[in-house]
């Protein structure tokens, strides 16, 4: 489906906390506007924005925004919940190839989170 603009939101626990927004509180100032505006341009795009801006985890249905400043890596896991809303879970200071697999699972247990909550 081709979308005019995607809805983005920050997922929050039971208790209002946004784990996007604390990450981006802990940031330097330009480092949290360059996520900001990607987050900006993910609304337009959505997941078809594609490499090198989005991956997609086809195991675990997950996507990860790719954001790079300065000689930082920056990544925020997002998951599609509807045909027109990403809902971001966290983001975290990229330093190893890899994405780690503790954030994977951390994803993966939010996106759980959401979908029980929005069931019940």
């Amino acid at each position: 489906m081709d979308h005019l603009s995607w809805r983005v939101e920050d997922y929050t626990t039971r208790d209002g906390e946004s784990y996007v927004e604390a990450f981006l509180d802990q940031l330097p100032a330009k480092a949290a506007e360059k996520i900001m505006r990607d987050i900006e341009l993910l609304e337009r795009f959505g997941p078809r924005w594609g490499h090198p801006h989005v991956d997609y985890f086809k195991k675990h249905d997950l996507y990860e925004l790719r954001i790079k400043h300065s000689s930082n890596i920056y990544r925020i896991f997002f998951f599609k919940d509807d045909e027109t809303l990403l809902l971001l879970t966290h983001g975290f200071h990229k330093k190893s190839s890899k994405t780690p697999l503790r954030e994977i699972q951390f994803a993966i247990k939010i996106k759980k989170d959401w979908l029980d909550r929005k069931e019940n």
